[in-house]
């Protein structure tokens, strides 16, 4: 039979069922998100209140920047009080250009941006993967840009005006560079992305792993360039606000201890089932103690990956692991799950085989089953007794992205064991 192709390319070059099973997942909860509101779709684009808040705030301290005023703490008029900026000083300049239009014309554009960073990212990942040795068809590739998309991975970042897909690129773009031993231009698009979110600088532990140091070197200078460009544009008083009063309370910490609150906000975190653990056994513990055991389980699981990193599925276990670790040590929404996308869809079309597999993709459809932790506790009201208090606890602790990410880790070590097994290391 003769596979129909596009400029070279299959439509279909094989049947990556457990691939598209995931990819797939990822859609119904985006097109839903869309679905449910009449300020955008296909045929609506009505900015306001909640739609492009974020974008909002990045173009109102743009403004404020250049009439010379502080554009920390300060939402923009007829916002809501948390819609302020976030990003170290030096940030503020990119932003800028779109000061020359409208907030909404800006938005749009930013949107745009969005699109064509996913549009890039797609490239990528099908390159990287390709890389080793499977060939991706024009199915292959059209869910990969569907999810980068619409998915409910993606929804808020296009609805609130976001720049997470552009840090997706970022990520995307840095481990294909180091993929190709281009060292400093990794490094150099970590440190940037390092810069705006700081979680990303975990990447680093896996730099270090790989004793890529001139990866390294890159990235610190890029996060101290960055913020040394925003101490000489904006004087010291404006960065130490940012380091200590901004980035300090970028998290909601406070809500963790005692136990974190099932109609608290969506995190996707480790902290939330550590929260309840802790508070279980020491009910007035600070939030240190938290943050110490959320770490302290996470490094272990991390160090566990990177004992040995021969084999390209192991290494891309390893990435996956370090990135799953990276968003979620930290309280994270879930709109940062698209940071993890390179190594989980190349492990999607690497890794082909075993029950261990299996896990691996019921956890990646579970990732996006994105209802609260409320909603799901109440739907186990009916449930009697001890039925109702276990999926309390269980329901309650976590949401369900991240025991979809504590299934894929799972499924991951189960691997890694069997081959060290296998090979007596």
């Amino acid at each position: 039979m003769v596979i129909p192709t596009v400029r070279g390319r299959p439509l279909v070059t094989r049947r990556f069922l457990g691939a598209w099973l995931v990819l797939v997942a990822t859609l119904p909860g985006g097109l839903r998100s869309y679905f449910i509101r009449d300020q955008i779709g296909i045929t609506a684009w009505n900015p306001g209140e909640m739609m492009g808040v974020n974008y909002r705030t990045y173009h109102h301290a743009a403004e404020l920047a250049l009439d010379g005023q502080s554009f920390y703490d300060t939402a923009p008029s007829a916002a809501f009080d948390w819609a302020v900026y976030l990003y170290p000083p030096g940030t503020v300049p990119l932003f800028y250009p779109f000061t020359l239009v409208g907030w909404e014309t800006g938005y749009a554009v930013l949107t745009g941006l969005s699109v064509v960073a996913a549009v890039v990212t797609t490239a990528l990942i099908v390159d990287y993967v390709e890389s080793y040795g499977p060939a991706l068809g024009w199915l292959d590739v059209g869910l990969i840009l569907l999810s980068l998309v619409i998915s409910t991975h993606v929804f808020g970042t296009i609805f609130f005006g976001n720049i997470n897909l552009l840090l997706a690129l970022g990520v995307v773009f840095g481990l294909w560079a180091l993929e190709r031993d281009r060292e400093v231009l990794s490094g150099a698009t970590f440190g940037t992305v390092a810069l705006f979110k700081v979680f990303p600088a975990l990447v680093g532990l896996w730099l270090l792993r790989r004793r890529r140091l001139r990866a390294v070197g890159a990235a610190i200078a890029a996060g101290l360039g960055g913020l040394l460009f925003g101490l000489v544009g904006f004087g010291p008083d404006t960065t130490v606000h940012y380091l200590t009063e901004v980035l300090t309370g970028r998290t909601d910490t406070g809500a963790f201890v005692g136990g974190y609150p099932v109609d608290g906000t969506y995190y996707v975190t480790v902290q939330q089932p550590a929260s309840w653990l802790v508070a279980a056994l020491w009910p007035d513990a600070p939030y240190g103690v938290i943050f110490g055991v959320s770490t302290a389980c996470i490094a272990g699981v991390v160090a566990y990956f990177y004992r040995h990193v021969e084999t390209p599925i192991e290494r891309q276990m390893a990435i996956f692991v370090t990135l799953a670790a990276m968003v979620t040590v930290i309280p994270s929404l879930r709109w940062y799950l698209v940071l993890l996308y390179l190594p989980m869809i190349t492990l999607l079309y690497l890794w082909t085989d075993g029950y261990s597999r299996l896990l691996f993709l019921v956890g990646g459809v579970l990732l996006s089953a994105t209802i609260s932790a409320e909603a799901v506790v109440e739907g186990l009201s009916g449930l009697p007794e001890p039925l109702y208090s276990v999926g309390y606890a269980l329901g309650g602790s976590a949401v369900l992205p991240l025991y979809g990410l504590g299934l894929m880790v799972l499924g991951c070590a189960w691997y890694k064991h069997s081959l060290q097994a296998v090979s007596g290391q």
